[in-house]
């Protein structure tokens, strides 16, 4: 056979066409490649843009560097508008609505609060509310029947009887005038409880109304003054005193007291000592 002649095996027919799209397709990638990349790409790129957000929206710990803020940032470092305003200048405002639906502000004043008053701190040995001096004050006894009552109350507290008089053991006035509210609560379990109110008792009784002008002027005064503010040692020593010392009292009680039958033995037992 020629070497240039055809040869002898059967001539099979090829789609031009498909042949050529096949060609063009080795370069291109398939659709669901496509997807896969878009989907990546986006995600990506979803991550990036969060972290520089997340980056910008967290204060910088270098306060140089943290030169700005997002808004958000600064916001949330904005004082609330109750802190900004001065509490006093705060009211309670209601709305209402006119007779056109127009919005009126009312004023509603908040509601006062009562402040309790301050009690009024007396000294221990000033007995203000005693039984025995209801009658006094109401003068619905006379001097005598006042006098017999007190003797009654001695003698209930331990005095001796001395045919028409008493003799009571009364706490000295230095002692008595100084004791604190803690030494007489101290005593109350004690036997001293009962001399001690009976030696309040008279010394009130003494100042109330037979001391000076009988008025109980000094005892007001003390009063009044404590209510001012005034301390207790001072008040007793311008108010009770009034110019005299301890024991020129002590000497004036005892005297005016064994004209009523009532004699008096000032005793000591050590305890702090007033000093005018």
């Amino acid at each position: 056979m020629h070497p240039l002649a055809p040869s002898c095996a059967p001539l099979v027919l090829v789609d031009q066409t498909k042949a050529v799209r096949n060609r063009r397709r080795l370069g291109k990638p398939s659709f669901m490649t496509v997807m896969r990349m878009t989907i990546v790409s986006a995600a990506v790129l979803g991550v990036t843009a969060f972290v520089l957000w997340l980056k910008q929206e967290s204060p910088h710990p270098s306060a140089a560097i943290a030169i700005r803020e997002s808004p958000l940032v600064q916001a949330r470092s904005l004082k609330s508008p109750l802190q900004t305003v001065q509490s006093s200048g705060l009211g309670a405002y209601g709305l209402k609505k006119g007779p056109m639906g127009a919005p009126i502000v009312e004023v509603v004043q908040p509601p006062l609060v009562k402040t309790p008053t301050a009690t009024l701190v007396l000294p221990v040995w000033l007995m203000v509310d005693v039984p025995e001096f209801e009658d006094v004050k109401n003068a619905r006894l006379s001097p005598a029947q006042t006098l017999d009552r007190l003797r009654q109350s001695l003698r209930e507290a331990g005095a001796r009887q001395m045919g028409l008089s008493v003799r009571f053991a009364m706490l000295n006035l230095s002692e008595l005038l100084a004791m604190e509210p803690k030494a007489w609560a101290a005593s109350l379990e004690t036997p001293a409880a009962s001399e001690n109110r009976a030696s309040a008792m008279l010394l009130t009784f003494y100042l109330s109304y037979l001391d000076r002008a009988g008025d109980g002027a000094g005892v007001k005064a003390l009063r009044e003054a404590i209510k001012q503010g005034m301390p207790e040692e001072r008040a007793v020593r311008e108010c009770l005193l009034a110019g005299r010392s301890v024991e020129d009292l002590e000497r004036e009680m005892g005297r005016t007291f064994a004209e009523a039958g009532v004699e008096l033995q000032f005793t000591r037992r050590g305890g702090l000592a007033f000093r005018p």
